[in-house]
């Protein structure tokens, strides 16, 4: 009898060894073929499902944008948190500041040089969108300043949260968690009444 296989857990796992590889070694170091050895398939089964390096990166990025959305999502429904708490978590939660999110960073980065090297745009990464929503609900719960340019500052929130995890990641030991945290205390505190 022939063996049943779920195709779109087989996808799953493929993906899962694809993102462990590519924290270990990069993405260029993250070969289809080094990717086929950990999973214990042939190159030829990798690309069965997905036909290239690149779709494949695509689908691993997707996954992290997802885990990260919700991580996002939770902070924001939160009933918990009042909205200066909210706009400090979410900006604390896209930044790597334990070892779950340093692999999801350097995936991150990851794909954010793939795309690049093909031309393409790496600023619409869901982080100028992330910036905007926090400004947005500072401003609806009457504690942004007045008259803050909005787009201005979103600008220069996304460019301070790309420095600061960009620090992390080339810098760990140089780079705390409590200053990262104070640097973001300090930026919503600079926008906030």
């Amino acid at each position: 009898m022939p063996k049943i296989i779920n195709h779109e857990e087989k996808k799953k796992q493929i993906i899962q060894y694809a993102f462990s590889s590519i924290v270990e070694n990069g993405a260029k170091g993250s070969t289809v073929r080094q990717i086929a050895k950990l999973a214990h398939m042939t190159p030829g089964q990798i690309r069965y499902y997905f036909p290239n390096h690149s779709e494949l990166l695509k689908a691993v990025m997707f996954s992290v944008e997802l885990k990260i959305r919700g991580r996002i999502e939770a902070i924001f429904t939160s009933k918990n948190l009042d909205a200066i708490d909210k706009a400090k978590e979410s900006l604390l939660t896209v930044l790597p500041l334990d070892q779950e999110r340093l692999a999801d960073m350097e995936v991150w980065m990851a794909f954010r040089y793939d795309i690049h090297e093909y031309g393409q745009s790496t600023l619409d990464d869901g982080l100028n969108q992330l910036c905007t929503s926090v400004l947005t609900l500072l401003k609806n719960n009457h504690l942004l300043k007045d008259n803050l340019n909005i787009h201005l500052n979103s600008m220069k929130l996304h460019a301070l949260i790309d420095g600061l995890a960009l620090h992390k990641l080339l810098n760990p030991i140089q780079t705390s968690n409590e200053d990262i945290q104070s640097i973001v205390d300090e930026e919503i505190a600079r926008l906030t009444q």
